[in-house]
């Protein structure tokens, strides 16, 4: 199978490299370098749709998995336009490319594309109502790939281990803990992350049974930000930094954000046959990825 990846050296694009590189022909597009001399990609910028689509055709793609995205919900709010351009108009375009030449596209989505006026996890088959600007790009191009039955949407929410000098979610609560900072973590926003490298694999198992549709990647059941924190800090066994709780409304945030973002991925477990980590398996994971990358590991 030869498979392109859009943002390969981000977290989420580089974990998926990771894991397909000894199975499949792996390559992808990225402007920015990876902190990896034996990966080879394509610094073609995706604005640059002709270049894009010679390069998938050259190739001889099979799948595009889209990645690549303005993920900052403040830096959306922002800054729209720019979001308009990535979220939608590249994925639109991206669409059309993989429409013409018979690529299947995979498109990854976000949990923000629902309201979180429900306070429980989110069904495929729920209304979306996106409260801020990057929900709602990020909702506009999930129309735009499944007008093709055969492409994949996955709506999630990950951390990991970030090649770049930005951090995950993860990385940025344990990075603060060990330099004993106090964080103010949110007990009124939950959400169902998963672990990016735990994606990556149901990506594979997807793509092996030409999965096609919508569906809820994430972790199984929900977490609230500060208890998600609280649970990092006792798996890692941080004696320093400390986790208080805190209201979302009380924060300074350009961008409102949704409070309720748990999701259902029973509709993926069952179309796949797996087990899916909790978010409390999913940092016992990330735990042993940050002791393997700290000694030296990849």
């Amino acid at each position: 199978m030869k498979i392109y990846i859009t943002g390969i050296a981000g977290l989420l694009g580089y974990s998926i490299y990771n894991y397909l590189k000894d199975k499949e022909e792996v390559d992808g597009f990225d402007i920015v370098k990876a902190d990896d001399s034996e990966m080879s990609y394509h610094s073609i910028s995706l604005y640059d749709t002709k270049a894009v689509e010679q390069v998938l055709v050259q190739g001889k793609a099979e799948v595009l998995i889209h990645t690549a995205a303005l993920v900052n919900v403040d830096e959306c709010e922002e800054y729209p336009e720019n979001a308009e351009k990535l979220n939608v108009w590249v994925t639109a375009q991206l669409a059309e490319i993989c429409q013409r030449h018979h690529i299947k596209m995979i498109y990854i989505s976000t949990d923000a594309v629902f309201d979180g006026e429900e306070e429980r996890l989110y069904t495929e088959e729920d209304q979306t109502n996106p409260v801020n600007v990057y929900g709602r790009t990020k909702l506009e191009g999930e129309t735009f790939v499944l007008k093709k039955k055969e492409n994949l949407v996955f709506r999630t929410n990950i951390y990991g281990i970030n090649l770049q000098k930005k951090q995950s979610f993860g990385e940025w609560i344990y990075q603060s803990l060990k330099e004993d900072k106090t964080l103010h973590m949110f007990t009124d926003i939950d959400f169902s992350p998963i672990l990016a490298e735990e994606l990556a694999e149901l990506l594979y198992i997807a793509c092996q049974k030409n999965l096609c549709g919508l569906y809820h990647a994430c972790g199984t059941g929900c977490i609230t930000k500060y208890l998600f924190a609280g649970k990092l800090k006792e798996i890692f066994g941080l004696k320093t930094g400390v986790v208080e709780p805190s209201l979302s409304d009380s924060a300074t945030l350009k961008a409102r954000r949704s409070k309720h973002m748990g999701m259902s991925n029973q509709k993926l477990r069952e179309e796949l046959r797996i087990e899916i980590s909790t978010p409390e398996e999913g940092i016992e994971r990330f735990y042993q990825r940050i002791k393997e990358k700290e000694n030296g590991g990849n």
